[in-house]
């Protein structure tokens, strides 16, 4: 595998039952990368073994210069040694806890000198200032979404993995929170792996399009290449 400063390497084979993951591939070290393909093509399960949480027969990640996986060594970070942010479908925060202390969970979690300082600036980031003395139950799913992203943040994250964090939210959420992400993609110097089943999505974050079939990379590169792509193979 070619080594480039400017790119993530990731390799990883997992087999399942009736499911094989076969990956061999890279992402850019900067902006958004989107993983598009259809339902059960393993987008999830490349995001799992990205952040630890699979144990793959084969695997290889470098990021910054260190090792999180390579099998051929037997080198293999546990995902709380990675310094990772996990944004999921649903936003999972403690509901007998605060916003404010949702997001100090995630201080409590990163041992990273600055986490304090990234917990004040997601905050502001994301206009959650006047929720922080509320409970979960007491916000709307954009919100609860929001104060997922700014837990994720707090970690100090080199790297910011997001799971379809829009599929459970309606229109007017998906709408409300979008601006959000944009400014987290704007002002943020974290590369992020985004993934979603929704070509509007994409187009309005992604920088870089990595599209799957069957657990394989079946096309990568810029937007503007992908889409060409989906165009020509019916995904639209």
């Amino acid at each position: 595998m070619t080594m480039d400063s400017n790119n993530i390497p990731f390799r990883y084979e997992l087999a399942f039952d009736s499911f094989q993951l076969s990956v061999d591939s890279s992402f850019p070290a900067h902006g958004v990368t989107a993983i598009f393909g259809h339902s059960g093509c393993g987008k999830s399960t490349l995001l799992r073994c990205i952040a630890g949480l699979e144990k793959p027969q084969q695997a290889y990640l470098k990021l910054n210069g260190k090792s999180w996986d390579d099998s051929s060594n037997g080198t293999r970070l546990e995902s709380h040694q990675r310094r990772i942010g996990y944004v999921f479908q649903e936003a999972s925060l403690f509901p007998h806890l605060s916003v404010i202390k949702n997001i100090e969970y995630g201080v409590k979690r990163s041992k990273h000198s600055d986490s304090a300082d990234q917990m004040s600036q997601a905050i502001e980031l994301l206009d959650i200032e006047n929720l922080l003395s509320r409970k979960p139950e007491r916000l709307s799913g954009g919100e609860r979404q929001r104060v997922a992203i700014a837990r994720a943040l707090t970690v100090c994250p080199e790297l910011l993995l997001m799971d379809e964090p829009l599929a459970a939210l309606d229109m007017p959420r998906k709408r409300e929170i979008l601006p959000f992400l944009q400014r987290v993609h704007r002002e943020m110097e974290i590369p992020v792996l985004y993934v979603s089943h929704s070509p509007a999505e994409i187009k309005r974050l992604a920088d870089y399009l990595i599209v799957m079939e069957e657990g394989r990379v079946v096309a990568k590169g810029s937007l503007e290449e992908t889409t060409q792509y989906l165009l020509e193979e019916d995904y639209f």
